[in-house]
């Protein structure tokens, strides 16, 4: 009896520890402490900023859940020239070089309060992490009002969904331009914000959109050159 006992409890443990999410070292939410895990996984965005010895600007770290695949939200942020629809505040975006399949340079428009508006170009990189995660990596190419800036936005799976974290780092051009730390902060979890609706929006009410940017995604993967997918 005692045996039975103690074999029960063995499977209601090894039970547990096979349903329990586990997170594995590298995963977005292991980046969080327990409180802003949890705020993620109720549907709330959780910003981190980390201060840099001798930048002006923190480096901002968005995360979020989204209800749609890791391929799906990765498909529609690699639609560079879309980002003009749905993202708010920004007035442009058009590719304006193809270096390869996965990496394109973007000339992007945005509107600024009290300064004039800020026009830039980006190199975004697409590469493939692992089976089902991305990343996009950008680098500043030139810029108006930005001395600098380097990010990308990380997708991988989580319990069904998506976690994103999209992060980035600029440099002002200018000690005036300090003036809009905010302002940054807020158009990061906008951008989140707005990708995460526009991604569950098209998976909802526009499939054929979301169909066809899977598939331009899927295409740049498989035309891109095996040594630069996982290159960062």
């Amino acid at each position: 009896m005692k045996d039975l006992y103690l074999l029960g409890r063995l499977s209601i443990v090894s039970w547990c520890l096979i349903s329990a999410p586990v997170l594995v070292a590298d995963s977005l939410l292991s980046e969080l402490n327990s409180a802003q895990k949890t705020q993620v996984e109720d549907g709330s965005q959780v910003v981190v900023t980390e201060n840099i010895d001798g930048k002006p600007w923190p480096r901002i770290k968005v995360y979020r859940l989204v209800d749609a695949s890791p391929e799906q939200v990765a498909a529609v942020f690699f639609d560079y020239e879309s980002a003009k629809s749905f993202i708010p505040n920004v007035i442009k975006s058009e590719i304006s070089n193809r270096l390869s399949p996965c990496t394109i340079e973007v000339d992007y428009g945005l509107d600024v309060p009290i300064f004039p508006d800020e026009f830039y170009t980006v190199r975004n990189n697409l590469r493939l992490v692992d089976e089902n995660s991305y990343c996009i990596d950008w680098k500043l190419l030139r810029s108006v009002l930005t001395k600098d800036s380097v990010g990308n936005i990380r997708v991988e799976a989580w319990e069904g969904k998506a976690v994103i974290c999209y992060q980035n780092l600029v440099t002002p051009g200018s000690n005036i331009a300090v003036l809009l730390r905010g302002r940054a902060i807020e158009q990061m979890k906008e951008t989140t914000k707005a990708l995460a609706n526009k991604v569950e929006t098209e998976k909802s009410a526009d499939p054929p959109a979301l169909k066809r940017q899977v598939a331009a995604l899927r295409a740049a993967l498989r035309q891109q050159p095996a040594a630069e997918l996982t290159k960062y």
